[in-house]
């Protein structure tokens, strides 16, 4: 077997000073090698020269005088052997230097700057060269005769046992780095090279460490790492096949999220970490041009994070031999992930930049500063201004603006340009073919390299919201009072039950708020209207009766927008009951006619209960949906207008109290649009609803309410907790009109499948017997329908002077025809 050049380079270095012959032969035993004082001593025997001729060429050596060490390689496989000729072994007498062989090796020991450390079996120190003292701060008698690994740092001490140990099995040479304290208190770096010591049978008998200080190199190499961190780049240096790293730093697992360590025992481990199509690249065409000896720069992709990918810079360097060719390959990546990210940022801004720019649906333009003259513009700006952009070139920006606006816009610009600050601004400019137009224009400074480099402009058009808000302040009188008169005539309909009482209410709120020199109601024959309707009266349907029915309206004057807004808003709400009274009058005479004679079924109470509830959710629903929403826009408008403008004082307070009448409006609407249809009654619970109703109550009563609820647990359908709730609203109702009471007393209790509720004042009490069961008390009658409707049974006391007290049994758990069960009572 051949024998490569580093073994030999290796036997070299430890042999060439041994003065004692030396020589290194193979396993057909042909010399191979031998040290200077081999070549003194057989330096004439020719060539080849095999290993029986040394020893018996000339008279030959004595065998007990010879070492012969098998060396092994990294498969434990004998490749060769040292062969060592000790004293007497040659034929030509004593030499001198042999016979002072000893002080040899006690000069170069003790001369070395490396330390010499022989260690037995046991790990005990045998022998350790004087430069100890000058490697570690021990001297040779502190150390000589002790454990080994004793002073060495702690934290290493495990690590180098074992491969001392390791050694010692395996009869393999081995590196090791560690720490060391010294006397002195700071840490020694050392590096060992560690050869096995075998006998003729080939067995380990103890070890020999050569020991230096690397601690400088070591600070050179944190150093290095320092500054590649701190620039996030590792560095590192392969053979040319990319087998084995042959340095690779710490900063590497930073970058690529894998252990030095394992980077350099498996290369290609770090492939994993790259994006496939990278890799592709590296593979090919990278490959391909550091193969040819070229270096390389290609941008690759880190996948070691799940979810995030990362970007490096690879450098790579063939590095040439004296003959050209390729010996290793040196290279460098550095993490450019935030670069790129920056880069791209700044790309995505720009591209952010130009699309809000040529895609606001504000104007924007931007001008220069020493002339104001137009820079570029964006659509919405032609849009605007009427003015072609391809025409704004050598055109000044004030030329856009009417001439009585010119000092003040002048100003503000002037202010930005001085200041450094947007300002805005509102003014007028001439649009041709369209006369003036109001616009809010917001200038804002344009910095480049920290100099100011021009102006950008945004500008609005508000001409639209200008004169909205000149209408608004001219009849600000004006929509107060119709506001008003909606909100008051909203909330009387709540209470109008006939269609008499609806026509004639309509009529008064007519003639009160429009001036008009007529108004009544009539009905027109179908296909007589162009005859019967004065054209120069206003004739609004309201509803049907047996002909259609119409509101006639004889004006003075052409109305205005908004009393035209008020009359439709008005007219919509009697629409809304106009029909639905009519038929529900002629339902409650029919009803009362069976009533008095003892004939009405529940069913048809239920069902009168069921559209009323059904009316007054549909008003309630349109009250909120139509005018509530309405007021509302009315006064964000208002409350705009105030804020983007500046009144005198009177005018101020003017508008304050319109903006507190509309809040007024809206509230009375919420409270009536809850009293139509109690939005979380069903979703709250009988009980809490209650509850709820009470302490509204008392905010506007002059008597106190105590109310308790006991344990409930049956069920009511939806129609027995909404007839509850009414009878209860009713009674309170009774309370505050007639009853004059300083207290009421409620109660709702359940028994088995019963709920009883009772009802008690101190009022001034009634006379029962002038009740004759007619519907002229609508409250009581009302009551005692509502009652019957639902299978219950109503008990009534009272007299003069001793209160009003109402007793009402309702089953619970009973499915009433035409209802369904659902909520709780309480919770």
């Amino acid at each position: 077997m051949e024998i490569g050049p580093d073994l030999i380079r290796s036997a070299r270095q430890f042999l060439q000073s041994v003065p004692s012959p030396v020589y290194v032969i193979d396993l057909n035993e042909r010399v191979l090698w031998g040290n200077p004082a081999f070549q003194r001593e057989f330096s004439g025997k020719g060539e080849p020269l095999y290993h029986g001729e040394v020893l018996y060429g000339q008279g030959g050596f004595q065998l007990d005088k010879i070492s012969r060490i098998p060396v092994i390689d990294e498969q434990d496989r004998v490749i060769a052997y040292t062969v060592w000729l000790t004293d007497g072994a040659g034929q030509g007498g004593a030499d001198p230097l042999r016979l002072e062989a000893g002080e040899h090796y006690r000069m170069i020991a003790e001369n070395t700057w490396d330390t010499i450390v022989l260690v037995d079996r046991e790990a005990v120190v045998r022998y350790v060269s004087p430069s100890l003292r000058t490697l570690v701060g021990y001297g040779t008698e502190d150390y000589e005769g002790t454990d080994a690994f004793e002073i060495i740092h702690p934290d290493d001490r495990d690590r180098v046992r074992a491969l001392f140990v390791e050694t010692i099995r395996s009869g393999q040479p081995t590196d090791a780095e560690y720490r060391l304290l010294h006397p002195q208190g700071h840490t020694v770096y050392l590096e060992a090279r560690v050869k096995p010591v075998l006998d003729r049978d080939g067995q380990v008998q103890a070890v020999v460490a050569v020991v230096r200080d690397i601690t400088e190199r070591k600070k050179t190499e944190q150093l290095l790492e320092n500054i590649l961190d701190n620039v996030n780049a590792a560095v590192w240096s392969t053979d040319k096949d990319f087998r084995a790293y042959t340095f690779c730093s710490e900063s590497i697992e930073k970058i690529c999220g894998l252990p030095r360590s394992e980077i350099m025992t498996n290369p290609i481990r770090l492939h994993d970490h790259i994006h496939p199509e990278d890799n592709a690249i590296l593979f090919g065409e990278a490959k391909e041009k550091l193969d040819r000896g070229l270096p390389i720069r290609q941008l690759i992709r880190l996948i070691h994070i799940e979810g995030e990918t990362r970007w490096g810079r690879l450098i790579a360097h063939p590095y040439l031999n004296h003959a050209g060719e390729i010996e290793r390959i040196d290279g460098m990546i550095l993490d450019i992930t935030e670069k790129i990210r920056s880069e791209r940022a700044l790309e995505e801004s720009e591209q952010r930049y130009k699309s809000l720019f040529e895609n606001n649906l504000d104007g924007v333009f931007s001008i220069e500063l020493e002339r104001f003259y137009f820079v570029n513009a964006n659509r919405s700006f032609e849009t605007i201004t009427g003015i072609q952009i391809d025409k704004l070139a050598d055109r000044c920006f004030l030329g856009l603006i009417v001439d009585e606006d010119h000092p003040s816009v002048y100003e503000t610009i002037f202010h930005v340009m001085t200041q450094g600050e947007p300002r805005d601004i509102e003014c007028r400019i001439t649009k041709q073919e369209q006369g003036e137009k109001i616009v809010s224009i917001t200038f804002v400074p344009i910095y480049l390299s920290g100099k100011l480099n021009g102006i950008h402009g945004i500008v609005k058009d508000i001409t639209k919201r200008k004169i909205e808000e000149r209408e608004l302040i001219k009849s600000e009188e004006r929509y107060k009072a119709l506001q008003q008169s909606l909100n008051r005539f909203s909330n009387d309909l709540a209470n109008v039950m006939k269609v008499s009482e609806l026509e004639n209410r309509l009529i008064e709120e007519v003639k009160a708020i429009l001036q008009a020199r007529s108004v009544s109601i009539e009905e027109v024959p179908r296909g007589q209207e162009p005859v019967r309707m004065c054209p120069h009266d206003r004739w609004v349907k309201i509803g049907e009766k047996q002909q259609p029915v119409y509101l006639r309206i004889g004006m003075a004057q052409p109305m205005l927008k908004i009393e035209e807004e008020w009359l439709e808003t008005a007219v919509h709400y009697v629409t809304i009951l106009y029909d639905n009274l009519h038929r529900i009058e002629d339902l409650m005479k029919r009803l009362e006619e069976h009533v008095t004679a003892n004939e009405t079924p529940k069913w048809m109470l239920r069902l009168l209960f069921k559209l009323s509830e059904k009316e007054r959710a549909s008003l309630s629903s349109d009250l909120h949906d139509s005018v509530l929403q309405d007021l509302i826009i009315w006064y964000r408008k208002l409350e705009s207008l105030r804020s983007f403008k500046a009144f005198d004082k009177d005018t101020q307070q003017e508008l304050s109290q319109i903006e507190e009448g509309l809040l007024d409006a809206i509230h009375q609407i919420r409270i009536t649009c809850n009293e139509l249809r109690p939005p979380f009654l069903l979703k709250m619970g009988l009980v809490e609803s209650l509850k709820s109703l009470f302490s509204y109550a008392r905010m506007f009563s002059n008597y106190e309410i105590d109310f308790s609820a006991g344990q409930l647990d049956g069920l009511l359908n939806e129609e027995q907790i909404l007839g509850i709730y009414r009878i209860v609203q009713e009674l309170l109702n009774n309370a505050s009109k007639h009853s004059k009471a300083s207290r009421v007393t409620m109660a709702l209790t359940g028994h088995a499948d019963t709920v009883c509720f009772s009802y008690s004042d101190n009022g001034i009490g009634m006379d029962l017997s002038a009740y004759g069961g007619s519907f002229q008390h609508m409250g009581i009658a009302g009551i005692e329908k509502r009652v019957l409707s639902l299978e219950g049974v109503m008990e009534l006391k009272s007299a003069p002077g001793e209160g009003f007290h109402v007793k009402i049994d309702l089953p619970t758990n009973t499915q009433l025809k035409g209802g369904s069960y659902g909520n709780l009572i309480g919770r």
